[in-house]
């Protein structure tokens, strides 16, 4: 099988659109805020959009809205329509079967809901808008917000990062939506973190602590399952599913070998089948063993990542589709990141009235 290979992320943000660009200061009245993007990564500044541009998305197939820009409180895409396609020709006029050729590339539609400051949400499609991040050192940064994204033969989920959240820190983005989550976990303390990955999107929704242990607050998934990670001292656990499908877990191991990443320490924890939407989930922990340009006691960086692979029943071929994380951290040379453990008890928590529950 041909091995698919994801660029580096940092050349990913450059190629989907972060580049540099005009002040802030001259389009629309620049506002404090900051990017999540599909990959995790995370810029902060004042955003504002081009002179002469709005913000309009297209709501029930026949509405457009003209979206206020002061007073948005944050912006959410997720991929809405998502396909492997591969090139193809009729070799034989008249007949219907297809020949293939070539490698596969993701064509990606995305659907966006807007929070207004009056508590309003809406959910369509934006068309395709130019944001302008200007951080508190260095030049501003073009941030695309795709409509739709289409790649190339054999590129992955790195040269298709989108920005996931945009959320404005102003009193005019102060509201936010929210879900109650109770964890029901032994060894559980007040210091205990807990963090989620939206399915498709792998948006990581940090939760704040309650008013007792177990108790958090944790930005809406918006209707969408989340992958769930609990972190006590140097112990995580995460929400999986019991079982594991051997082939695809031998799958995802397989194309692993052909990404090439910053973390030279891979570790493959679960893959799970989403067969609705044709997507392969997998968990794994990064770690870097090397050398790193840090220059202190805790120099190697580790991350618990999920990665989204788009699967072909047909061809039995993966492509990268994405990537979010729930954890990160430094460790010093001889220690190790933290120990994970997976838990069905975590996986997919169920509503029960106003409030979430996980675990026993």
């Amino acid at each position: 099988m041909k091995l698919f290979s994801a660029s580096p992320w940092a050349a990913a943000l450059l190629a989907l659109g972060v580049a540099a660009g005009p002040t802030a200061s001259a389009g629309s009245q620049a506002r404090p805020g900051a990017v999540q993007f599909s990959n995790g990564e995370t810029i902060t500044g004042q955003l504002s959009l081009p002179p002469g541009a709005d913000l309009r998305l297209h709501v029930n197939g026949n509405q457009i809205r003209v979206l206020d820009f002061d007073r948005v409180c944050e912006i959410r895409l997720a991929p809405a329509d998502e396909q492997m396609v591969r090139k193809w020709r009729f070799p034989d006029a008249g007949q219907t079967k297809k020949e293939f050729s070539g490698q596969p590339y993701l064509v990606r539609s995305l659907h966006a809901t807007v929070f207004l400051a009056d508590g309003e949400s809406i959910t369509g499609h934006l068309y395709t808008t130019v944001l302008y991040v200007e951080p508190a050192e260095g030049p501003a940064r073009k941030v695309i917000l795709p409509a739709k994204q289409r790649g190339q033969e054999g590129e992955g989920a790195d040269a298709l990062v989108f920005p996931a959240r945009i959320r404005f820190s102003d009193g005019a983005g102060s509201a936010e939506e929210t879900i109650r989550l109770q964890v029901r976990l032994p060894g559980l303390t007040d210091r205990s973190r807990v963090a989620a990955l939206t399915w498709g999107a792998l948006l990581t929704l940090e939760g704040r602590t309650g008013d007792a242990t177990g108790e958090y607050r944790l930005p809406s998934p918006l209707g969408r399952d989340f992958i769930l990670g609990v972190q006590t001292g140097n112990r995580i656990v995460v929400g999986w599913p019991e079982r594991a499908d051997a082939s695809f877990t031998a799958l995802v191991q397989t194309n692993l070998a052909g990404t090439e990443d910053f973390f030279d320490d891979r570790k493959l924890l679960g893959v799970f089948y989403d067969a609705p939407n044709q997507d392969l989930y997998s968990l794994l922990m990064l770690a870097r063993r090397g050398q790193t340009t840090l220059d202190a006691a805790k120099s190697q960086p580790w991350r618990l990542v999920v990665l989204r692979w788009k699967y072909d029943p047909e061809s039995g071929r993966v492509l990268l589709a994405g990537r979010g994380y729930l954890f990160r951290g430094l460790e010093g040379k001889a220690e190790t990141p933290p120990a994970v453990t997976l838990s069905d008890k975590l996986w997919r928590p169920k509503r029960q009235g106003e409030v979430w529950v996980a675990g026993e």
